[in-house]
């Protein structure tokens, strides 16, 4: 076991399909390692053409109190957050709002700025605009104010030439989509935009900028030093990496209510596997679940098409990205037997993909943050087991 977890022992609590045995048994060995990489509490779901088959959670959300996983404990979600951004900013070129191929500048003028001019929708949700780092110098925090980061993105130019270049939007993603979907959706930014158009009608247990009652049901992040939002600015500052980080707050430890209340839709999403699961279960099915359309699948048909594959130079390993996911790319990205899936991977280990061939919606979420880019241990695992099982259900 995790040594955090000291004499505490982890429950498992949930159900599993009896094809999804090899997932159920993944998630209680990630309990049950007798080493550092073991769990300190953790959800894990899988959708299978509309049924949830895999709803399992266990271990603690809080050491220091003892207090028990529950079926309805909220966590950081990192970034797979921005699949709520994209999947938004989605619904609004389905409703004709947006086009993809249209200039940003048309729906958001002061953006044009600075020769960004050219940069076309699709580019921001394809992470092509050239806008991983700004130019005006963010102090530590501001990363969670929506007026400083708009302000800083209008006074930036793009790195390279819009849409010739990959490269993660580490932290402007969520406000690069969020501001554009602002301007054409009556002024609502991401919270309620997500809470009305999205969570509502999929009944999703997922958030941006958490109220008093929801901070109650809030799992505790845990974290080695190396895994400190310190420790990883404490690299060669003018790497591109060092400079998405630009206006984080270095002693952040994922547990203020700054993180926890920021509409920061790159990273500060807060929920549960069960609605990654639920999320990413209706888009593999084309953006239908439970009798409810929430995309057309024509408009969702960009998710699993490829925009880009090459080393991205933020994160410096193999990335492909499609109109607004990451896409299956093992093995640092292995999303599903299928090269149309697609998701997104989050810091620590948070994990959730589509995968339309089998119509197979998974989600994992860990309050412990694994080292590494990917998907780490047991998310790697769980999501292995999920894949073979798929195949064979």
């Amino acid at each position: 076991m995790n040594p955090l977890l000291g004499a505490l022992r982890p429950e498992i609590h949930g159900h599993c399909d009896a094809r999804f045995q090899a997932v159920a048994d993944q998630f209680e060995q990630a309990f049950a390692t007798a080493d550092k990489d073991g769990e300190v509490g953790a959800t894990c779901a899988v959708m299978l053409d509309g049924e949830l088959v895999v709803d399992l959670w266990g271990g603690f959300a809080a050491v220091e109190t003892a207090a028990p996983w529950q079926q309805d404990t909220l966590v950081s979600c990192w970034s797979v957050s921005k699949a709520l951004c994209a999947t938004l900013t989605l619904l609004l070129v389905d409703e004709g709002k947006l086009d993809l191929d249209a200039p940003v500048a048309r729906y958001w003028p002061a953006f044009g700025a600075h020769g960004k001019a050219g940069i076309l929708v699709r580019h921001l949700l394809e992470q092509r605009a050239g806008l991983c780092a700004l130019a005006p110098a963010l102090k530590p925090g501001d990363v969670y104010d929506w007026d400083t980061m708009v302000a800083a993105i209008q006074d930036s130019p793009p790195l390279w030439p819009p849409g010739t270049q990959a490269a993660y939007h580490n932290l402007t993603y969520g406000y690069l989509l969020g501001e554009l979907c602002a301007r054409v959706n009556g002024g609502r930014r991401l919270g309620r935009f997500l809470r009305e158009d999205l969570a509502k009608p999929l009944n999703l247990d997922w958030h941006f900028g958490l109220t008093d009652a929801q901070l109650d049901r809030v799992a505790t992040v845990y974290r080695p030093d190396q895994a400190s939002l310190a420790a990883a600015l404490d690299l060669d500052p003018d790497s591109l990496f060092v400079r998405s980080m630009q206006g984080s707050d270095p002693e952040e430890d994922y547990n203020s209510p700054a993180w926890r209340q920021a509409e920061m839709g790159s990273g500060s999403g807060h929920g549960n596997a069960r609605a990654m699961a639920r999320l990413f279960g209706c888009l593999a099915r084309g953006g239908e679940l439970d009798g409810r359309r929430v995309l057309s699948a024509r408009t969702l048909a960009n998710a699993s098409v490829q925009s880009s594959r090459g080393v991205d130079p933020v994160m410096g390993i193999e990335m492909r990205y499609s109109t607004g996911f990451e896409l299956a790319c093992p093995p640092v990205t292995p999303m599903g037997p299928s090269d149309q899936a697609f998701g997104y991977i989050g810091a620590g280990g948070a994990f959730g993909f589509a995968d339309p061939s089998v119509k197979l919606g998974f989600g994992y979420s860990p309050n412990f943050m694994h080292l590494g880019v990917g998907p780490g241990r047991w998310g790697l695992a769980l999501s292995r087991a999920t894949i073979d099982a798929a195949a064979t259900a």
